[in-house]
Protein backbone atom coordinates (compact mmCIF):
# COMPACT_ATOMS: atom_id res chain seq x y z
CA UNK A 1 0.00 0.00 0.00
CA UNK A 2 1.12 3.50 -0.72
CA UNK A 3 1.21 6.50 1.58
CA UNK A 4 -1.29 8.28 -0.67
CA UNK A 5 -4.90 8.42 0.44
CA UNK A 6 -8.23 9.69 -0.79
CA UNK A 7 -10.97 10.97 1.47
CA UNK A 8 -14.59 9.92 1.06
CA UNK A 9 -17.73 10.66 3.01
CA UNK A 10 -19.64 7.57 4.09
CA UNK A 11 -22.41 7.01 6.60
CA UNK A 12 -20.97 7.03 10.14
CA UNK A 13 -21.73 3.35 10.84
CA UNK A 14 -20.11 2.33 7.55
CA UNK A 15 -17.05 4.40 8.48
CA UNK A 16 -16.86 2.56 11.82
CA UNK A 17 -17.24 -0.80 10.06
CA UNK A 18 -14.52 0.11 7.55
CA UNK A 19 -12.05 1.22 10.24
CA UNK A 20 -12.76 -1.90 12.33
CA UNK A 21 -12.13 -4.32 9.46
CA UNK A 22 -9.58 -2.46 7.32
CA UNK A 23 -7.76 -0.08 9.69
CA UNK A 24 -7.22 3.67 9.67
CA UNK A 25 -6.31 4.67 7.05
CA UNK A 26 -8.40 2.00 5.34
CA UNK A 27 -6.34 -0.50 3.33
CA UNK A 28 -8.54 -2.87 1.33
CA UNK A 29 -7.24 -6.35 0.43
CA UNK A 30 -5.08 -6.29 -2.69
CA UNK A 31 -7.54 -8.19 -4.92
CA UNK A 32 -10.69 -6.47 -3.59
CA UNK A 33 -13.38 -4.94 -5.73
CA UNK A 34 -12.83 -1.68 -3.83
CA UNK A 35 -9.19 -1.51 -4.94
CA UNK A 36 -10.21 -2.41 -8.49
CA UNK A 37 -12.69 0.48 -8.42
CA UNK A 38 -10.03 2.89 -7.13
CA UNK A 39 -7.51 1.78 -9.77
CA UNK A 40 -10.09 2.04 -12.54
CA UNK A 41 -10.94 5.66 -11.80
CA UNK A 42 -7.58 7.01 -10.62
CA UNK A 43 -6.49 10.07 -12.56
CA UNK A 44 -3.78 12.68 -12.49
CA UNK A 45 -4.41 15.64 -10.23
CA UNK A 46 -6.03 18.37 -12.37
CA UNK A 47 -3.70 21.28 -13.15
CA UNK A 48 -3.78 23.99 -10.50
CA UNK A 49 -5.59 21.80 -7.98
CA UNK A 50 -4.10 21.10 -4.56
CA UNK A 51 -4.70 17.86 -2.63
CA UNK A 52 -7.74 18.17 -0.38
CA UNK A 53 -7.47 17.75 3.38
CA UNK A 54 -9.63 15.37 5.35
CA UNK A 55 -12.94 16.64 6.68
CA UNK A 56 -14.39 15.43 10.00
CA UNK A 57 -17.05 13.28 8.35
CA UNK A 58 -14.70 11.51 5.91
CA UNK A 59 -12.62 8.34 6.03
CA UNK A 60 -9.09 7.97 4.67
CA UNK A 61 -8.59 5.23 2.08
CA UNK A 62 -5.16 4.12 0.88
CA UNK A 63 -4.61 4.26 -2.87
CA UNK A 64 -3.28 0.87 -4.02
CA UNK A 65 0.02 0.67 -5.89
CA UNK A 66 -0.29 -0.18 -9.57
CA UNK A 67 2.22 -0.70 -12.38
CA UNK A 68 -0.23 0.76 -14.87
CA UNK A 69 -1.00 3.83 -12.77
CA UNK A 70 1.88 4.71 -10.42
CA UNK A 71 0.46 6.38 -7.33
CA UNK A 72 3.06 9.16 -7.49
CA UNK A 73 1.36 10.33 -10.72
CA UNK A 74 -2.16 8.93 -10.43
CA UNK A 75 -3.53 9.91 -7.03
CA UNK A 76 -6.78 11.74 -7.68
CA UNK A 77 -10.39 10.57 -7.59
CA UNK A 78 -13.04 12.98 -8.81
CA UNK A 79 -16.41 13.32 -7.11
CA UNK A 80 -18.15 10.87 -9.47
CA UNK A 81 -15.33 8.35 -9.05
CA UNK A 82 -15.69 8.69 -5.28
CA UNK A 83 -19.42 8.06 -5.67
CA UNK A 84 -18.61 4.81 -7.52
CA UNK A 85 -16.24 3.79 -4.72
CA UNK A 86 -18.87 4.54 -2.08
CA UNK A 87 -21.41 2.40 -3.97
CA UNK A 88 -18.90 -0.46 -4.03
CA UNK A 89 -18.21 -0.10 -0.29
CA UNK A 90 -21.93 -0.02 0.49
CA UNK A 91 -22.46 -3.16 -1.62
CA UNK A 92 -19.79 -5.01 0.38
CA UNK A 93 -21.39 -3.81 3.62
CA UNK A 94 -24.84 -5.01 2.47
CA UNK A 95 -23.44 -8.40 1.48
CA UNK A 96 -21.90 -8.92 4.92
CA UNK A 97 -25.03 -7.59 6.65
CA UNK A 98 -27.25 -10.01 4.73
CA UNK A 99 -24.90 -12.97 5.12
CA UNK A 100 -24.49 -12.48 8.86
CA UNK A 101 -28.07 -11.55 9.75
CA UNK A 102 -29.98 -13.92 7.46
CA UNK A 103 -30.39 -16.52 10.24
CA UNK A 104 -31.69 -14.10 12.89
CA UNK A 105 -35.09 -15.72 13.11
CA UNK A 106 -33.36 -18.83 14.52
CA UNK A 107 -31.20 -17.20 17.20
CA UNK A 108 -33.72 -17.28 20.06
CA UNK A 109 -33.50 -13.57 20.88
CA UNK A 110 -35.03 -10.41 19.48
CA UNK A 111 -33.75 -9.08 16.16
CA UNK A 112 -32.59 -5.87 17.83
CA UNK A 113 -30.50 -7.77 20.42
CA UNK A 114 -28.95 -9.85 17.65
CA UNK A 115 -28.20 -6.70 15.67
CA UNK A 116 -26.62 -5.14 18.77
CA UNK A 117 -24.34 -8.18 18.99
CA UNK A 118 -23.58 -7.92 15.24
CA UNK A 119 -22.72 -4.23 15.64
CA UNK A 120 -20.43 -5.04 18.56
CA UNK A 121 -18.69 -7.76 16.51
CA UNK A 122 -18.15 -5.34 13.61
CA UNK A 123 -16.94 -2.24 15.45
CA UNK A 124 -20.20 -0.30 15.04
CA UNK A 125 -21.68 1.76 17.85
CA UNK A 126 -25.03 0.37 18.98
CA UNK A 127 -26.48 3.85 18.56
CA UNK A 128 -26.92 2.72 14.91
CA UNK A 129 -28.64 -0.58 15.75
CA UNK A 130 -32.11 0.61 14.77
CA UNK A 131 -30.78 2.06 11.49
CA UNK A 132 -29.13 -1.26 10.65
CA UNK A 133 -32.24 -3.21 11.68
CA UNK A 134 -34.35 -1.09 9.33
CA UNK A 135 -31.84 -1.55 6.50
CA UNK A 136 -31.91 -5.31 6.94
CA UNK A 137 -35.69 -5.46 7.13
CA UNK A 138 -36.08 -3.26 4.02
CA UNK A 139 -33.74 -5.57 2.09
CA UNK A 140 -35.66 -8.66 3.18
CA UNK A 141 -39.06 -7.07 2.55
CA UNK A 142 -38.14 -5.89 -0.97
CA UNK A 143 -37.31 -9.45 -2.01
CA UNK A 144 -40.35 -10.96 -0.28
CA UNK A 145 -42.60 -8.43 -2.02
CA UNK A 146 -41.44 -9.91 -5.33
CA UNK A 147 -41.97 -13.51 -4.20
CA UNK A 148 -38.30 -14.23 -3.45
CA UNK A 149 -37.72 -15.68 0.02
CA UNK A 150 -33.98 -15.67 0.79
CA UNK A 151 -34.33 -16.56 4.46
CA UNK A 152 -32.48 -19.65 5.56
CA UNK A 153 -35.13 -22.24 6.37
CA UNK A 154 -32.88 -25.18 7.19
CA UNK A 155 -32.09 -26.12 10.74
CA UNK A 156 -29.15 -28.11 12.01
CA UNK A 157 -30.91 -30.55 14.34
CA UNK A 158 -29.24 -33.57 15.81
CA UNK A 159 -31.30 -36.63 14.86
CA UNK A 160 -29.79 -38.82 17.60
Amino acid sequence: MSNYVVYVKVKPFIGQWLNFHFGDPIAFPSQSVENATIRRFLAKMPAGMQPLSKQDDEVSICIPDSKQKPVITYNYLGERAKACLIDTIEDTFRIQLWKDLNDLHDCGCSILKAIDAWCENNGISIEYDYTIKMRYQRMRRSYLKNGVDLRNKTHNHDDN
